[in-house]
């Protein structure tokens, strides 16, 4: 099984390294296959059906409650920074989608619980929505909550980071949606404790999204791929949906094969316990991006370790918004490695 597995992954790498490799100007995105992603990037011709002041409804057959939409505030544009020259840019519109679990206690899905189950999760949207903590929430009934407007911030990536083909993304409170999924990504059997009803919801609210803000698929991701800690400089501070995301049933690529944008426009590293609860996809992930760090840094005459020393650097620049400036690459830099 394992030397399968190692096999499977030289294949992969194998085939990422024949990608043409697009450059900023001091670090490489994550390679990736650009004809892979797009042929997701169709978008359904989705339309409201209805809008009362209690929900929304959509010819897909998605039903957005809206009683518990925490009150408006001033919008804040989303931002993105360009790969090719580091110039921020900002749109009134979101960029992509990063979906969650709330954690919550999850008591088994079955008739007997039906009453505890409402109470439930009646108690976790009004909680996220006093907290602000995501835009959306699928109950385990299925039922999808509004409590964030899209266009304002919410407070669920934290400290993050991501990248497509054109674009990376850090601290994606103010560049992604937040949709969580009511219950556990690992409940007591390793499994997620998502139900049935919540996955057909979920792909509703996915075709919704996507459609009224042109997300690309290589943008919905989960939380795990994209949380980071920069007090250790490590990947996967938050591992909700490192494992068991439901990609394909929600109409998306298999994202966590995308070697981790993280480590490769970063430096960022990984610790044991993340990888080995970790997909094995996004294992791959994990490797490949270790991979694309290692050869950039050859490319520039550096070691890795000095090479992580500059993008550390540069992630810390980029992520303390009063302190951001374009960079250099340290291919001109007089240092030595």
């Amino acid at each position: 099984m394992k030397n399968a597995r190692l096999h499977r992954l030289s294949a992969f790498v194998a085939a990422a390294l024949l990608l043409p490799i697009p450059m900023i100007t001091d670090g490489a995105a994550p390679r990736r296959s650009v004809q892979a992603a797009s042929r997701f990037d169709f978008f359904a011709n989705i339309w409201t059906v209805e809008n009362s002041p209690d929900h929304e409804l959509y010819s897909n057959g998605l039903r957005i409650e809206k009683r518990h939409t925490a009150a408006a505030r001033e919008a804040v544009p989303f931002q993105r920074w360009r790969l090719d020259n580091n110039a921020r840019e900002e749109n009134p519109a979101p960029y992509g989608i990063v979906f969650h679990t709330t954690e919550s206690d999850a008591r088994a899905y079955q008739e007997s619980n039906n009453r505890q189950l409402r109470r439930a999760a009646e108690g976790t949207v009004e909680f996220v929505q006093s907290q602000r903590a995501y835009h959306f929430v699928i109950d385990r009934f299925g039922r999808v909550f509004r409590t964030v407007p899209e266009n304002e911030p919410a407070n669920h990536a934290g400290t993050s980071v991501w990248a497509d083909e054109k674009y990376y993304f850090v601290n994606m409170n103010h560049s992604f949606l937040g949709v969580s999924f009511d219950g556990q990504s690992r409940g007591a059997d390793g499994k997620p404790s998502v139900t049935e009803p919540q996955i057909l919801s979920a792909r509703q609210l996915t075709e919704v999204l996507r459609s009224r803000y042109r997300i690309p698929a290589a943008n919905c991701v989960t939380h795990a791929q994209v949380s980071v800690n920069p007090g250790n400089m490590g990947v996967g501070y938050h591992t909700d949906w490192s494992s068991g995301f439901p990609f394909a049933r929600l109409g998306l690529p298999v994202n966590y094969l995308t070697p981790l944008p993280a480590i490769t426009l970063f430096g960022f590293g990984f610790e044991e316990y993340y990888s080995n609860i970790a997909a094995e996809e996004l294992q791959d992930g994990i490797s490949a991006g270790e991979t694309n760090l290692r050869q950039d840094a050859t490319r520039r005459g550096l070691s890795t370790a000095a090479y992580r020393r500059f993008l550390t650097k540069r992630f810390k620049e980029v992520a303390d918004p009063h302190r951001y400036v374009n960079f250099t690459d340290p291919e001109t830099r007089s240092s030595n490695p």
